[in-house]
């Protein structure tokens, strides 16, 4: 089973091959079907469709709960769409929020003293769980025993990046230094509301046993920032669910306070290429997951790719704690023989032990 050699490989053993781990979701998934990624979103039969097609298509390929659960804005819309917020919805382009509800910190106060929306009532999320109860009616058994999926993942989307998105990335920078208190405020507000989704999201698909957070807000910011702005919001998700599989999805740079990102409490790092895989192994306790540049991969045939996982492999899967992936969702315009490359590069460099003929 491939979450079992997933598992192992975080428990910092060797398993019988490397994983391979990918985040294939609507940029690549609306192509199955040849709509645009506007038609996608709004119909959940398409989603469903042509997610179970790239799963039985690729069955030694583990997809990340992105590329498995509904698509409606669920990265980004749930904070800000919660509290007033509206997003938009281009026409083959993934969805923005469009409006803030946030605009001064007045606005703050205001939303606070309003108490915690009902998930299951405002913005977006009503949309979301109402799509992940038919997942669950329709979803094939045979891939929710093989490989876990659906059954306790949780995809709750982006937390502190949530809240940024609720106010603008340029006010939130600012405000953090400018109104520290403000920010605190709001994110203890918008983190009650995230770990009610949570719980609303596990009503739905039963107690949490993959959590997969994506947050780029460390990437934006230096080690002291991190430290009280962002660390302490995400780690509240991540303890609560310390007995899941806890996966962190953000691609952005953050070498330069490798040290204070080994606080975060998740298991799993989905990082991007300007991170060195190694460096992250040797000085974190990360799984690394990753990590090479999806739009390189439109520029590579199938053969250059399958080099690239196999240089991956030799320099960093030996003693586990490595899965073979991208540092980030798949590009628009992958093609199936650039995800066969993966899967083929496993299988001539990645069996264990590593280096071995």
């Amino acid at each position: 089973m491939i979450l079992e050699r997933m598992l192992k490989a975080v428990r910092g053993e060797e398993p019988d091959k490397v994983p391979v781990v990918l985040q294939v979701y609507a940029l690549v998934l609306k192509s199955v079907h040849g709509v645009s990624e506007y038609e996608y979103y709004h119909n959940v039969d398409l989603q469903l469709e042509a997610k179970i097609e790239f799963l039985r298509m690729f069955p030694e390929v583990f997809n990340l709960p992105m590329g498995v659960l509904p698509e409606y804005g669920e990265f980004i819309g749930p904070i800000p769409t919660a509290f007033g917020g509206k997003m938009g919805w281009p026409e083959d382009d993934p969805p923005y929020v469009a409006e803030y509800p946030i605009k001064s910190p007045e606005d703050v106060d205001r939303l606070v003293e309003a108490g915690i929306p009902d998930p299951r009532e405002e913005g977006i999320t009503p949309e979301i769980l109402h799509r992940l109860e038919y997942f669950v009616k329709k979803f094939p058994r045979d891939l929710r025993e093989t490989h876990g999926y659906l059954d306790g993942n949780l995809f709750p989307g982006a937390l502190v990046e949530g809240a940024a998105l609720s106010m603008g990335y340029d006010k939130f920078l600012i405000w953090m230094r400018r109104y520290p208190d403000v920010i605190h405020k709001w994110l203890r507000h918008a983190t009650e509301f995230y770990l009610r989704y949570c719980e609303a999201i596990e009503e739905i698909v039963g107690k949490c046993r993959i959590l997969f957070l994506t947050d780029h807000m460390a990437s934006m910011v230096g080690r002291d920032h991190f430290n009280e702005f962002i660390l302490p919001y995400l780690n509240r998700v991540f303890d609560r669910y310390h007995k899941a599989l806890r996966i962190w999805h953000n691609e952005g740079r953050c070498g330069h306070m490798l040290d204070a990102i080994d606080k975060l409490s998740a298991d799993v790092w989905q990082c991007g290429p300007k991170d060195d895989v190694l460096e992250v192994k040797e000085k974190t306790h990360f799984t690394v997951c990753g990590n090479i540049h999806p739009p390189s991969i439109l520029k590579m045939t199938p053969k250059k790719l399958e080099e690239e996982c196999r240089d991956l492999i030799l320099k960093a899967a030996s003693g586990g704690r490595f899965w073979l992936g991208t540092g980030g969702g798949m590009a628009p315009g992958t093609s199936p023989w650039h995800i066969r490359a993966f899967v083929r590069a496993v299988e001539k460099y990645g069996v264990y032990p590593i280096g071995r003929d």
